[in-house]
């Protein structure tokens, strides 16, 4: 089952959050400590100190916040298909520029920086 805040805890128990800390205690509500340090408890075991959990809920599941789309839906997928040519063009770019510098003369290398003053190795 699921792990519980000691806040969401009380929440779905209608218990303090004093008598939860109490009954932890005392022994009578075993709890974790999380990944933050903080307490944890479990459904199931809240379920067995306290009974059955309110509904701390709404019945509803969330909506849309804008169910009728955005006001600039068109503008902003025009928008989309431009960026989105320009990332094809960018990348066709990149793809000629590391072509070329494949095709350079592998033989033929760069003299090192201590070959200006004329040492020889």
């Amino acid at each position: 089952m699921a792990w519980h805040s000691v806040s969401q805890a009380q929440k779905l128990t209608q218990k303090s959050r004093r008598t939860l800390y109490r009954d932890m205690a005392a022994g009578r509500v075993s709890w974790r400590q999380g990944t933050n340090g903080h307490r944890e408890l479990e459904t199931a075991e809240l379920i067995r100190a306290y009974g059955a959990l309110s509904d701390a809920g709404t019945e509803e599941w969330p909506t849309v916040a804008q169910p009728g789309g955005t006001q600039n839906e068109v503008a902003l997928l025009a928008e989309i298909r431009e960026l989105r040519a320009e990332v094809a063009e960018l990348k066709g770019m990149m793809l000629r520029i590391e072509d070329k510098t494949s095709q350079k003369d592998p033989e033929r290398r760069k003299t090192p920086w201590w070959r200006f003053w004329g040492v020889q190795r």
